[in-house]
């Protein structure tokens, strides 16, 4: 038996309440049961789960996108999801068409990761950072005014990101698709035969694209998240 950390509530990839604990969860399940090795799911604060895995003290993690701070101790598989990157204004803000955030204030979670996909997009529009504690502490700041728009992966609407508590409007995301950010099962470096355990993991990975077993995964997620 192998320990596998997670978190949560990154919807629609590992959420609790989501169908099978979500997108990334159920192909992980897979390809263990692949490789014919027994894994548990622990679900740990994000933060928690990746010290843990960069000590060895776990088998590995995921989902988490790549950064060069994590190459220096983790190894990472082939991509298992992608997560389309669009940004979001609060609803009565003058940004009404995307070009308009150019010089605006971005905001980030502390603890995030700038990934490739985060950093074009900064870069692109030339966007200053503001940090906040999470991902609703930046849907506050941006219906605040704070901050002047936030990103979010593509498969959320927009009702799910609105923060209730204070009397602050709805929050409105554009529908252009500004990246793709992967998401990735890592170990840390420093685990016994790691690179092996890696190699595995990504033959287990193409034998079920090969079978036809993760297009399957997929087609069943993507139906339930846009009713087609």
């Amino acid at each position: 038996m192998i320990n596998i950390a997670t978190g949560d509530g990154y919807f629609p990839f590992v959420d609790s309440s989501f169908m099978y604990g979500g997108w990334s969860k159920a192909l992980l399940e897979a390809i263990f049961s692949e490789m014919a090795v027994k894994a548990h799911f622990e679900v740990l604060p994000w933060d928690r789960g990746l010290k843990w895995t960069q000590e060895a003290k776990l088998f590995g993690a995921f989902p988490y996108i790549k950064s060069p701070e994590r190459s220096e101790h983790f190894l990472y598989s082939q991509p298992i999801n992608f997560v389309p990157i669009r940004l979001y204004v609060a609803q009565d803000s003058r940004i009404d068409t995307i070009e308009k955030v150019r010089g605006k204030r971005l905001c980030i979670p502390h603890g995030y990761s700038i990934g490739a996909a985060e950093q074009s997009v900064i870069e692109r529009f030339a966007m200053t950072v503001n940090r906040a504690k999470d991902g609703l502490g930046c849907v506050g700041q941006v219906q605040r005014g704070w901050s002047d728009a936030g990103l979010t992966n593509g498969y959320i609407k927009a009702t799910k990101l609105h923060k209730t508590d204070g009397p602050y409007g709805p929050i409105k995301i554009f529908p252009e698709e500004l990246s793709t950010e992967p998401l990735y099962f890592v170990m840390s470096k420093s685990y016994p035969h790691a690179q092996e355990w890696i190699n595995k993991f990504n033959v287990a990975l193409e034998q079920l694209v090969a079978k036809g077993q993760k297009q399957q995964i997929d087609k069943v997620f993507i139906e339930a998240l846009t009713g087609n």
